[in-house]
């Protein structure tokens, strides 16, 4: 891509705040970080990360991560310690927002999820300074209520709802992952702020490009977190269908779960009279977990139809159709607008277990349709979902704003 001369004047400062831990972690890192380097192509924008709270047990909290500077404002002040340090915790954020302004550039704070109560004294200090502040929403917190469990979620979820109102206040424009995010946010600013619908991205340089035939074992793949909305137990019960008749199949998970369906799921799996087949391997680095996905064979998004799951959009859904294999997704938000039953992915009803079993036993009776499959699930992850490809509606929107003074 042809790119203009850099001027002084036209040079943007884009500075990426939230509370997601870099530069390891899962969805929301992984988000965050192909946005950044999407944006590499224009040498007119210089990023940084400013990481609100994060365990310095994962992360260190300090340093630079693919030619990006990150910095933590406050390591481990995590749950009720974030309480109890609160004071230290606005001091360094005040000195940590002043630093990462420069005044002979454009500067952006590009905020990670709804204002906070951790990120709005970021937010307004960021604003006063002559930040323009963006709010990349990937949920909708208020279909969120029943899904909370932990005194900490349900509290984090009231300020979130609350907090969100206030956008209209302190946002300079709005990116939504999907449709119903877009009607939702369209209608609570009224056209006064800009919205930019983006679906979730993709590397898709880090998958192979060719679809495999299967072969010996038959691995089918489930990666994310494990909650009420993720389905996690169907995509087992479905399993149980296939494992009698199919001895090759096997099911290998990966990802994050809280105690509490960490358990839930330990307990589900060893109720299988085929938990020796199933694989939990708990939480992976990106390096190993792309190596699971691409050796697997039929990658597995089953979300229940949930309010909730219908809102957003699933982020692992866009590597699993980058890794060229037949993709088995719910029914649910955007994705009938992107994908095609029986020709880009094999779609099946929320919650359906049977519905599921049955086509994945479509897949392994059909190789062949299997490998097409793959092919345009492959031809759609490059044309709707890489990062590269949706930078320049992003920095389109981003210079839109700069503009809009």
């Amino acid at each position: 891509m042809r790119m203009t001369a850099v001027s002084k004047d036209s040079r943007f400062n884009l500075v990426f705040l939230g509370g997601f831990p870099y530069p390891r972690g899962m969805a929301a890192t992984r988000h965050m970080q192909l946005i950044i380097d999407g944006f590499k192509q224009y040498k007119d924008i210089t990023s940084q990360v400013i990481v609100l709270r994060q365990s310095k047990k994962d992360n260190p909290l300090c340093g630079a991560h693919k030619g990006t500077p990150f910095q933590t404002v406050m390591g481990s002040a995590l749950r009720a310690r974030f309480v109890l340090f609160g004071p230290a915790f606005l001091f360094k954020t005040r000195k940590v927002i002043r630093d990462a302004f420069r005044p002979d550039m454009h500067n952006i704070l590009y905020v990670y999820g709804p204002p906070l109560i951790d990120n709005l004294f970021a937010i307004r200090q960021a604003r006063g300074l002559g930040f323009k502040v963006v709010f990349e929403i990937v949920e909708d917190d208020n279909l969120a209520v029943d899904l909370q469990k932990g005194v900490w979620q349900r509290a984090s979820n009231t300020f979130a709802r609350a907090f969100t109102h206030q956008i209209t206040r302190l946002a300079h424009g709005v990116i939504v992952i999907s449709s119903h995010l877009l009607t939702k946010f369209a209608d609570l600013m009224g056209g006064a702020i800009p919205i930019h619908l983006r679906p979730v991205p993709v590397d898709v340089g880090r998958f192979p490009n060719v679809p495999r035939r299967f072969a010996g074992n038959i691995t089918l793949f489930y990666s994310g977190s494990f909650g009420l909305k993720d389905g996690v137990p169907v995509l087992l019960d479905a399993f149980d269908i296939l494992a009698q008749t199919y001895p090759n199949l096997r099911l290998v998970m990966t990802g994050r779960a809280s105690r509490d369906d960490a358990g839930m799921i330990a307990a589900r799996i060893s109720r299988s009279p085929y938990r020796a087949r199933i694989i939990n391997k708990g939480y992976l680095e990106d390096y190993l977990y792309e190596a699971q996905l691409i050796a697997a064979d039929i990658p597995c998004m089953t979300r229940i139809n949930h309010p909730y799951a219908n809102a957003g959009f699933p982020y692992k859904l866009a590597e699993y159709l980058a890794s060229a294999k037949p993709v088995i997704a719910s029914r649910i938000s955007d994705i009938p607008r992107f994908l095609e039953d029986g020709h880009s992915a094999m779609l099946v009803a929320p919650g359906d277990a049977k519905d599921i079993a049955n086509k994945i036993e479509y897949l392994l009776l059909h190789p062949q349709k299997a490998m097409a499959i793959a092919a345009e699930a492959r031809r759609i992850a490059c044309t709707h979902f890489s990062h590269t490809r949706q930078a320049p509606g992003l920095y389109g929107f981003i210079q839109r704003i700069c503009q809009d003074a």
